[in-house]
């Protein structure tokens, strides 16, 4: 049963809503931009991809409410169903007029390498059927894939975070190729952290997912073979990737420091997340690692550029 206006509180205006993704998802573009063109970007584009992360993640749990009540964020969802619609509305035009105005994504696009344009659909594509392929095919979900699931995810985090904010700035479309030695590790160096991310995020899922018959990583192997056998090897991708970065190309003491902090961080998290399923505990420590990582990255890339 529903208990009141649950609008004002901290969860509901922060968790619920969204705003925490596109917070993570905001600023970890602007690292992004910051460590590859040492500049900020444009505010615009943080604001593009805050808003687009907002909206895509609103849609996705309005389908929570339709099955049924699972959590206090689905409670959250039916009792500001009639807010949350306005509000996608809302930053759907803003969203729009920011891509086609401001940032002319059309001409950026147009502008790309064709093996750029093919991520940049590829990645549309694997947005809309993550969230919408029950409308065309009742059979293909991505979601209920285990491995695929998670790599969707790490996919779409990683171009809209990773490769847009190289291929978009202030002044209009800007061509690059990602593939060049700094930015290629860069990236893979991301994809294997997300990676981790959402991994660990369906263990807050295992029971509901178990009963539903939805073959995540986490049901289909259990929790602790899941960590040895694919949490702990990226986790040591990401640190072989941060140590040949440091030793070939940053130099710089604070950029190990960072990484090891990083690392230390989210063991932590792998240790508590695995003893606790409370959602919000779990949106704040594994998405809240985005958060963590992007702004120490921040502080190291100003501090060093002074």
């Amino acid at each position: 049963m529903l208990k009141g206006k649950t609008f004002f509180t901290w969860k509901g205006l922060l968790l619920w809503s969204n705003h925490f993704y596109g917070i993570a998802a905001a600023l970890l573009s602007l690292e992004t931009h910051l460590a590859i063109f040492k500049t900020a970007p444009s505010l615009y584009l943080v604001v593009f991809i805050y808003t687009s992360t907002v909206v895509y993640y609103t849609y996705a749990y309005f389908d929570e409410i339709e099955i049924g009540i699972y959590n206090e964020r689905s409670q959250w969802y039916i009792q500001n169903k009639r807010y949350l619609k306005l509000r996608q509305f809302v930053l759907i035009v803003v969203g729009l007029y920011i891509a086609f105005i401001k940032l002319k994504v059309i001409e950026v696009f147009f502008s790309l390498t064709p093996l750029l344009k093919f991520i940049i659909i590829l990645t549309l594509l694997i947005s809309f059927f993550y969230q919408c392929a029950h409308l065309l095919f009742k059979r293909l979900q991505i979601r209920n894939k285990g491995l695929l699931k998670s790599l969707s995810i790490t996919w779409v985090w990683v171009v809209m975070c990773g490769v847009i904010p190289l291929l978009v700035n202030a002044n209009g479309p800007f061509n690059l190729n990602p593939f060049r030695n700094y930015i290629f590790l860069y990236l893979l160096q991301l994809f294997s952290f997300i990676l981790i991310l959402a991994i660990l995020f369906d263990i807050k899922d295992l029971n509901r997912d178990s009963d539903e018959k939805v073959k995540t990583l986490i049901v289909r192997y259990g929790i602790k073979p899941t960590m040895c056998k694919l949490v702990f090897p990226l986790l040591f991708l990401y640190l072989a990737l941060s140590l040949f970065i440091f030793f070939r190309i940053e130099e710089s003491p604070l950029y190990l420091i960072t990484t090891f902090l990083i690392l230390f961080s989210t063991l932590l998290v792998i240790n508590f997340v695995q003893k606790r399923t409370v959602i919000h505990e779990s949106i704040l420590l594994i998405d809240g690692l985005i958060i963590f990582k992007a702004l120490i990255g921040i502080i190291r890339l100003l501090l060093v550029l002074g």
